[in-house]
């Protein structure tokens, strides 16, 4: 996607707007933060604009390409303020969204309960009609009951129907049929069919997926379409494209109509920041720590490639769909901090968000948050935070401060170390678990931490872990919105199978080819401009007689060929390295088979920085930061001033524009060629 101008990627979070423009002209990255605006998100792009241009003297007119990340559709199902909805299933299915799974979200814990629902019961409704699992009808559809159902949910003032009917995934008929009659009768409701939006088994969750796209579907359409109307009043011509779950990108027109895709956009947009960091530095191996307003998000990545899950709970419903690997964890900036009844300090999950904010923004937040310990602490320059922007106020972070520490009888250097400890330790529980599930030792990757306070509590959190090296980019505070800038175009395609493998070599390979020509079609109506692209492909496969199946990669040519031999050892190996077994001699199952299509977009060339010598390394100052719970004189150093293999041992911080590093005692750090400062226990 080549940008006769400049190119700028965006990332919307919940307290901050990051910027991440290429200048071209110059071959270098302008970054930059402005508060978000949550409840017109338009506005915070339009802040970045203006200060790009009365700071950098670029125009809107002057940018190329824009690509951006958001975690609207994500908060608005955390927040459930979305569209009313009514789902139209098949008869003997009214209670498909109460009866779920019939498991306890928490084994442990018999006083938790499945998650209500995002429509009520009254609003589902049943229609006579039956597909069999091949596609085959079984029972005609009955045009009355889509009728009765219409008139309920016009009765009702419902926004959007939601088709899920049995076995769509092999024969969209009947969807196709009730999408119809519904815009015959009412085409001023919206309808959302299932077998669009991800045509798998497994009726609750294909319904559940085709639910949340739907439900976030007015937000999203009306904040794009904003959006877009903004940016054409700044004079950008460049069409607008959206992060993606998966870490790719589409256009705005296809988050309109698939939004469900973009839930994980800014977390997945981080991670791919963090990828072509670590890869800059040589490292294929580490955890990412995406640390910013709202929460704490972790996630593995292998070889240089990041963990692609189906298995990933939004907003406490599953998402059976692929996205990257991402968990998080209510320990943001803006995580409230409070004390419980029995003494026990708590970090979040309730955050200050950007307005009011913590109460050293100054802004009439009174709630200790845990930015106001990090400045308390001695951490954060109240002068520089967000670039000097944002000016950050002592008093009122010591005066919300107050009550906790009187709380837990300590002062005020025990307290920020005890808020340090908790929120470590938040992650370390979650990062911990999370390498159970994959079979792996946490202590062999390395640390990237990144967003506004992420490179401040990495060396905690490491210490919990028993990691020994951390890689802080060179701008992690916008590292999301660097990642979306630099991330390809791409669109999974699925195909129900479930057929033993030993019987479906054909089946495959005509599975591929049609997956491949849908694929390849989609791309060249999406980004015709794309020359380079290239299809992965997976399975999900399982023994005979498993409940669940794992994820597979495959090489195109074992389908092509037929090698089912192959085919099954990736399962068996796939198998063994998940759960420490196998079983080669039992027969094999493969229920989905996917093809994901990767547009390569160009990507603005890496440059190292200057050899320097550790002798130019000087610090810019020293302040009094708490350090083991006791506050100590500590050097600061400016992080544009630290030159390429100057090196300094703990306590110290690296302050920047974006974010601010903490180097504790005991570990020393040094400045690689690509602008990674790179952490290492001593």
């Amino acid at each position: 996607m080549t940008s006769p101008q400049h190119s700028l990627g965006i990332d919307i979070g919940g307290t901050f707007t990051d910027l991440s423009l290429w200048r071209a002209d110059e071959e270098r990255f302008v970054t930059l933060k402005v508060p978000t605006n949550r409840a017109k998100p338009a506005l915070g792009v339009v802040a970045g604009l203006e200060r790009l241009a009365g700071e950098h003297g670029i125009e809107p007119a002057e940018i190329g390409y824009f690509v951006h990340g958001t975690t609207i559709a994500l908060n608005t199902l955390i927040e459930r303020d979305g569209a009313s909805l009514g789902l139209i299933v098949t008869r003997g299915f009214r209670d498909l969204l109460v009866i779920q799974r019939l498991r306890m979200p928490t084994p442990y814990n018999w006083r938790t309960g499945r998650p209500t629902p995002l429509l009520p019961r009254r609003h589902v409704f049943e229609v006579t009609g039956r597909l069999g699992p091949e596609g085959s009808e079984e029972t005609a559809l009955s045009e009355a009951d889509i009728d009765a159902a219409v008139a309920a949910a016009r009765e009702a003032g419902l926004d959007g129907l939601v088709v899920c009917l049995m076995h769509a995934y092999g024969n969209p008929a009947h969807e196709q049929r009730v999408r119809e009659r519904v815009r015959e009768l009412a085409p001023d409701l919206f309808v959302c069919c299932s077998h669009e939006i991800w045509p798998r088994m497994r009726e609750y969750e294909r319904a559940l997926i085709s639910i949340m796209n739907a439900y976030v579907m007015p937000k999203i359409d009306g904040y794009l379409g904003d959006l877009e109307t903004r940016l054409a009043g700044m004079g950008m011509a460049a069409r607008p494209f959206i992060t993606q779950s998966t870490g790719g990108i589409v256009s705005a027109a296809s988050a309109r109509r698939n939004p469900v895709e973009t839930l994980l956009s800014g977390p997945a947009a981080g991670v791919m920041g963090a990828v072509h960091a670590a890869g800059l530095a040589g490292i294929g191996d580490f955890i990412t720590l995406d640390i910013g307003g709202t929460s704490a998000d972790v996630a593995f990545v292998n070889g240089g490639a990041p963990r692609i899950s189906q298995s990933e709970h939004v907003a406490d419903f599953p998402l059976l769909m692929p996205v990257v690997g991402v968990s998080s964890i209510g320990a943001g900036g803006g995580s409230v901090i409070s004390v419980d009844e029995m003494g026990v300090m708590r970090i979040g999950p309730v955050s200050v968000g950007a307005d009011p904010g913590p109460a050293c923004y100054g802004r009439g937040g009174s709630a200790a948050a845990v930015t106001d310990a990090f400045l308390v602490g001695g951490f954060l320059n109240p002068d520089t935070f967000a670039g000097g922007h944002l000016r950050l106020s002592v008093e009122a972070a010591r005066a919300a401060l107050a009550p906790l520490c009187a709380r837990l009888g300590r002062g005020e250097a025990e307290t920020v170390e005890a808020v340090m400890q908790v929120a470590a330790s938040s992650i370390y529980a979650e990062l911990s678990n999370l390498a159970a599930k994959q079979g792996v030792s946490v202590a062999d990757y390395a640390m990237l931490p990144f967003g506004g306070a992420g490179p401040l509590l990495a060396v905690p959190v490491a210490d919990e872990l028993g990691i020994t090296r951390i890689l802080v980019p060179a701008a992690p505070g916008t590292l999301c919105s660097l990642g979306a800038l630099l991330s390809d175009v791409s669109k999974p395609f699925v195909r129900s199978i479930v057929q033993p493998l030993a019987s479906s070599a054909g089946l495959l390979a005509d599975a591929f080819r049609d997956l491949g020509r849908q694929a390849e079609a989609w791309l060249g109506s999406e980004a015709p401009e794309l020359a380079a692209q290239r299809l992965e492909v997976a399975a999900d496969m399982r023994y005979l007689g498993q409940s669940y199946e794992i994820d597979v990669p495959l090489e195109p040519r074992w389908l092509e060929e037929g090698d089912l031999a192959a085919i099954g050892d990736a399962f068996h190996k796939r198998h063994r390295a998940m759960f420490a077994h196998a079983d080669e001699a039992a027969p094999v199952e493969i229920v989905d088979l996917r093809v994901t299509i990767i547009g390569t977009t160009e990507k603005p060339a890496a440059r190292e920085l200057p050899s320097g010598q550790a002798t130019e390394l000087r610090p810019s100052g020293s302040r009094d930061v708490v350090v083991r719970g006791a506050f100590q004189p500590v050097p600061i150093y400016q992080r544009r001033d630290i030159p390429v293999g100057a090196g300094f041992s703990g306590p110290a911080i690296v302050e920047q524009d974006d974010t601010t590093t903490y180097v504790a005692p005991g570990w020393s750090a040094s400045c690689h060629a690509s602008g990674t400062l790179i952490l290492e226990r001593l």
